[in-house]
């Protein structure tokens, strides 16, 4: 990849950074150089994943507790962060909810609101406060900023779940807009991906392996490489696309789930 501290005078925003994929996020970019913007609507949360990153890195960080459905609230982190950093170099939208266990036609209203207010307008209200400073800073060249959006198989042709029915929809907006923004803001030299883990130890599991073997044993799945997925392993492939080594790439959905998705039929 690039060299130990590559991240050294850039900033990473990372949305809902207070627990699972966004707090290892954080302490892995932290580890390369980078500053922090940390949000979350859990502020306890926020302030352990500072705590941790400050273990081993002494990386400046700015906690902003916001709500992403909120364009308000979203103008109001970014007119925060700007006051404390020059630059935002990686955005990374990784804030979601699931939204519970419903199929599409039997959700209520308030549940397509929400899932879609947290998942699909949470991260085009962030992109949209951010993108345009983004444009500006040719001191980055080649590449002057990259975005992160962490989607799920759930969200892909073959991993679509029926009792996950909205969250699935969100999530596949949210790689259609990837692809989306990839192509809008490529002539100002900004990437766009998304990342689609499968099951994985976070908050949505309980951290709990067992809940998330009786998900795929009630599934008559088995994963070809079998083992669960670990938070730090999605860390470690938002950090290559934050590497110089990914600056080729962009507009792409990179999948980490150790096969869920060839098991398409059994889902």
């Amino acid at each position: 990849m690039d060299n130990e501290r590559f991240l050294e005078g850039k900033v990473a925003l990372i949305t809902g950074a207070g627990s699972g994929f966004g707090q290892k996020m954080a302490i892995t970019f932290a580890s390369k150089g980078a500053d922090l913007v940390l949000n979350d609507v859990n502020m306890e949360g926020l302030e352990e994943t500072r705590d941790l990153v400050l273990k081993s890195n002494n990386s400046k960080i700015l906690l902003i507790k916001a709500d992403v459905s909120d364009s308000k609230q979203v103008d109001d982190m970014a007119r925060q962060t700007f006051d404390t950093f020059d630059n935002v170099f990686l955005l990374v939208n990784n804030a979601g909810i699931d939204g519970g266990l419903y199929t599409a036609l039997k959700a209520k209203e308030e549940v397509y609101d929400k899932v879609f207010g947290v998942n699909v307008k949470g991260p085009l209200n962030v992109t949209k406060a951010f993108f345009r400073r983004m444009k500006r800073q040719k001191q980055f060249e080649p590449v002057r900023g990259k975005i992160i959006n962490i989607a799920s198989t759930a969200g892909t042709q073959n991993g679509h779940n029926p009792m996950l029915g909205i969250y699935s929809a969100s999530k596949a907006a949210l790689i259609a807009f990837t692809r989306i923004w990839a192509l809008e803001l490529g002539s100002s030299n900004i990437t766009v991906n998304s990342i689609s883990p499968g099951v994985f130890l976070t908050p949505i599991y309980n951290n709990d392996p067992k809940l998330i073997r009786q998900f795929l044993d009630s599934r008559n799945v088995k994963l070809p490489i079998d083992k669960i997925g670990e938070a730090q392993w999605v860390a470690d492939l938002a950090l290559f696309l934050a590497s110089s080594t990914a600056d080729y790439i962009t507009g792409q959905n990179l999948i980490i789930d150790g096969g869920l998705t060839l098991s398409v039929n059994k889902l």
